[in-house]
């Protein structure tokens, strides 16, 4: 079996960047007698499941992480909008810790730091860094980018932060990207070949391992002129621009052999990869939903019960005097909520849908199974009578198909942002001490203290 393993790869999540399937790449590690194989999108863990459960399905281990951005000043003051900077970082999760700090940072990117990209700063680094193994990344690393504008003291001042936060589990990175056709070779090679230089200086220093990665964009060799094309449509320009970005067609999932051929003069950076692959425990995804406590208002102290007084309030709104019919099929529905443990999942969705109207925004009538449901209907979560029109319950729960209710729900593209806004109350520890929510200028959310103890534990 390969004892090498490749850390830096991108799948199809990497939208319109990188162009690997995941089944197919992991087909491909197994052929090449690879075990273990990382995923490192840039900013996003779209496809972190499906990779995980694909590679345990197929005898590879999965090493979970992702290409951050790291802003050179601190992210989501005032300062955003004059700062695009987002040098890259790989960062591999260790353990089930590491995993989870690693979806914290992902998401404070996208909330707090998204500015053209979704970025991170070096204090959420060093607030989220337990579990987390990290490497300088690319030539687009702040590293190799400090050894490229020709600063060696700012890459070395990089390198002791990066030290300062991670340890020894901090590695330098380096890539070799030679396609031994002059033309092609004028670009990126010389570049990394500059960056390799300045590395090995850092790393005899420092005392910090270097390892070898490739980049991985797209599975096979063959693939390139398929990627090529992607780059364009990404960057929107025509294929005989001769000005457009254009990769160097390397960056496929190369055979252990290849690399080791690769770096024949630095065989250390190979070798010390299967160190850091040992560091990396296996840990399950998986676990029973986590469910948020929905605060009950004075006089109820039972969330079924409270269910059961909207629901009723809602029939005779809808219906006006109940039929033995209607009655049946609600008490049917209500027991099968409580048994299933569902309650607090509807009294959130009928909240936040209230919430939505109140605030003018429109909301669409409800789709697919839910409209089954005639507690759905009474609280106005959906807006078609199942009764009325012979729709079945049973299609969307039922005590022999333990899962998940799923309903979906549609608001107007303007009010959508407040809507997730107002739905932050309960999810946000800061949410105890929102009594007003501005939402732009345009609407604001009245809402007495929502205290939600389940939601502040750590349950990414």
């Amino acid at each position: 079996m390969a004892l090498f393993t490749h850390l830096h790869v991108h799948t199809q999540y990497s939208i319109l960047d990188g162009a690997s399937n995941i089944p197919k790449l992991i087909d491909r590690v197994k052929q090449l007698g690879m075990e273990a194989i990382a995923i490192t999108d840039h900013g996003n863990m779209f496809g972190v499941k499906e990779f995980h459960a694909t590679a345990l399905e197929k005898g590879v281990k999965p090493i979970l992480g992702c290409e951050l951005y790291v802003a050179k000043r601190p992210v989501g003051g005032t300062s955003v909008k004059e700062d695009r900077s987002g040098d890259h970082l790989i960062l591999l999760a260790k353990d089930l810790k590491g995993y989870h700090n690693l979806i914290k940072l992902v998401s404070l990117a996208w909330i707090k730091g998204f500015y053209y990209t979704p970025r991170v700063d070096k204090e959420m680094l060093a607030q989220y860094r337990e579990g987390l193994i990290a490497s300088s990344a690319c030539l687009a690393g702040e590293i190799p980018d400090e050894i490229l504008n020709g600063s060696m003291a700012s890459a070395e001042k990089a390198l002791k932060e990066y030290i300062d936060l991670f340890g020894d589990d901090f590695y330098l990175e380096i890539q070799r990207h030679e396609t031994h056709d002059p033309e092609a070779d004028r670009g990126v090679f010389p570049k990394q070949q500059l960056v390799i230089e300045g590395i090995r200086k850092l790393a005899e220093k420092h005392n910090v391992k270097i390892i070898a990665t490739n980049d991985v964009h797209f599975i096979n060799a063959e693939d390139a002129e398929a990627h090529d094309r992607l780059i364009c449509i990404n960057t929107a320009k025509d294929i005989d621009d001769p000005d457009r970005l254009r990769y160097s067609r390397q960056e496929y999932l190369k055979s252990e052999e290849e690399m080791r051929m690769i770096f024949s003069d630095i065989p250390e950076a190979i070798d010390n990869v299967a160190g850091l692959v040992e560091k990396i425990g296996e840990y399950n995804l998986d676990h029973d939903p986590i469910m948020p406590d929905f605060e009950l208002p004075e006089g109820f102290s039972d969330e079924n019960e409270y269910l059961r007084f909207l629901t009723y309030k809602g029939a005779k709104e809808r219906w006006g005097t109940l039929t033995d019919e209607q009655t049946e099929r609600l008490e049917f529905e209500l027991d099968t909520i409580a048994k299933m443990g569902f309650p607090g999942y509807f009294l959130i969705v009928q909240d936040f849908l209230r919430a939505a109207r109140e605030m003018g925004v429109s909301v669409g009538p409800g789709r697919g199974s839910a409209a089954g449901s005639a507690v759905a209907w009474c609280l106005k979560i959906t807006d078609i009578d199942p009764i009325k029109y012979g729709l079945l319950f049973e299609r969307f729960l039922n005590l022999d198909r333990i899962s998940m209710p799923d309903i979906d729900i549609d608001f107007d593209e303007d009010g959508r942002e407040d809507v997730l806004r107002y739905c932050l109350l309960y999810t946000s520890d800061a949410a105890d001490d929102l009594l007003c929510v501005d939402l732009g200028g345009r609407r604001d959310i009245k809402k007495k203290k929502h205290t939600n103890t389940n939601t502040r534990r750590d349950h990414t």
